[in-house]
């Protein structure tokens, strides 16, 4: 009889043991990790949050406006100054330049594909898009002071605001200036002065083409900072 009962007992006892080591490693763990572990539900119950109301603005993930966050920030903020930020952009401009991209009137390396590859729907989905998203201050430019007090007065003496709006907000089919990238600016600003970038009117080429190099970075500051 002892035979039989003193492994089961023992068994037994094993089994209990084992029941409060897991039980106690999982309190260690929790202790350990829980904030971690409650911080990634969390953040997952947001991107739900985020992913629902995006689908519902927008249509269901993937859409062809989350390929820009690369160069253009989330929801259009580029937080670099090189890439241009499309967060409140006209509707009228942004189907412009796209269409300019698929045209070859305007070439780079990475929209002119971009905007060929874009389907009808697509096309103008992103333009809806980025004309609803809510443009943010340009927080990661800092400004120099005395520059931008010089680019606001060249802003004046050229009019800027004639066609981009009293807060260069940009109005109808011409661009919202206020708060781009300062690379941006210059490098844009630049491409109008040598007739790289071409439009329309002809306003920017003769607007872009007496000012001087401190000109053209002086306004750039003046706008990114706006």
């Amino acid at each position: 009889m002892n035979t039989t009962t003193k492994p089961r007992s023992r068994g037994k006892r094993m089994l209990i043991l084992s029941g409060w080591l897991l039980l106690a490693a999982a309190v260690v763990g929790g202790i350990v990790y829980g904030p971690e572990v409650y911080g990634l539900l969390r953040l997952s119950n947001e991107v739900d949050k985020i992913s629902d109301n995006n689908a519902r603005l927008n249509g269901p993930w993937p859409r062809a406006s989350d390929s820009c966050i690369y160069c253009h920030g989330f929801e259009g903020n580029a937080v670099t100054q090189v890439y241009p930020r499309l967060a409140g952009q006209k509707e009228a401009y942004l189907r412009n330049q796209l269409k300019a991209f698929a045209s070859g009137e305007r070439s780079d390396p990475t929209m002119t594909p971009f905007a060929l590859s874009l389907t009808e729907h697509e096309f103008e989905s992103m333009v809806t898009h980025f004309s609803q998203m809510t443009p943010l201050q340009n927080t990661s430019f800092h400004a120099d002071a005395a520059r931008v007090a010089r680019g606001e007065a060249l802003a004046k003496t050229k009019n800027c605001a004639a066609c981009h709006g009293q807060q260069l907000e940009g109005k109808d089919a011409y661009p919202r200036l206020a708060g781009q990238g300062y690379d941006y600016l210059v490098d844009q600003l630049t491409n109008f002065k040598t007739g790289k970038r071409h439009e329309a009117t002809g306003a920017m080429a003769a607007m872009a083409g007496p000012l001087s190099q401190q000109d053209i970075e002086d306004l750039a500051q003046f706008i990114a900072s706006r």
